[in-house]
């Protein structure tokens, strides 16, 4: 009886461990990124549609790592991304509880 027990707590650590294992943007309907095999990943930045500005090749913003700390960010960053390294127009995604239009940027 000792055996099935450790069997049946190993049984419930693998399936926990595999849900704690999988992307949390898989499980809630956000973007995902294919990772390319041979040079530098794709990223998505995110900040609000007030604050976006390109100027001598630089995109500047108050760059965030995902749309909720994009709404409590309320000024640029000092992070710029090169305009040469943009994927995609920045294309809005949504509004923060405040109104402000929040940006997508798909860029490396």
């Amino acid at each position: 009886m000792h055996r099935w027990h450790f069997f049946g707590v190993s049984a419930v650590t693998l399936v926990v461990g595999a849900l704690l294992a999988t992307p949390s943007g898989a499980q809630d309907g956000q973007d995902s990124i294919q990772i390319d095999a041979g040079g530098q990943s794709p990223s998505i930045s995110f900040c609000q549609e007030r604050f976006y500005d390109e100027d001598e090749g630089l995109l500047r913003c108050n760059w965030a790592v995902n749309f909720n700390f994009a709404c409590f960010i309320s000024y640029p960053s000092d992070k710029v991304i090169q305009a040469g390294a943009k994927l995609s127009d920045p294309e809005v995604v949504g509004e923060c509880d405040n109104g402000e239009k929040i940006l997508k940027l798909r860029h490396y």
